[in-house]
């Protein structure tokens, strides 16, 4: 017997897509598989901002006070927590160590 398990996107749950691309990985070391529109969104790092902009878990950055999901799998690459409390965003993260080294 044949199984007919069709493939869903993890995030809109659509079964209709063509084709599923990945997204983030997984606690089970697989990545999230998603239909375009949502690849597409999380490609472009609008995942958070899009699907989640309710959710708990935000926070501003502690130097340019952009809103960073710290409560997600999706965006824990997006931010560093700072030693005294507090999060800081990667793009402002890298321009503070290129200002310290002098580069």
């Amino acid at each position: 017997m044949a199984s007919s398990s069709r493939q869903s996107c993890f995030q809109c749950e659509d079964a209709s897509s063509a084709e599923f691309r990945n997204g983030w990985r997984l606690r089970s070391g697989e990545f999230a598989q998603l239909c375009q529109r949502c690849a597409s969104v999380f490609e472009e790092g609008r995942f958070c901002e899009t699907f989640h902009s309710n959710d708990d878990g935000w926070r501003d950055c502690e130097s340019c006070g952009k809103l960073v999901h710290c409560g997600c799998i999706v965006s824990f690459h997006a931010y560093l927590l700072m030693d005294f409390g507090g999060v800081i965003c990667m793009e402002c993260s890298k321009l503070n160590f290129m200002l310290v080294r002098g580069d």
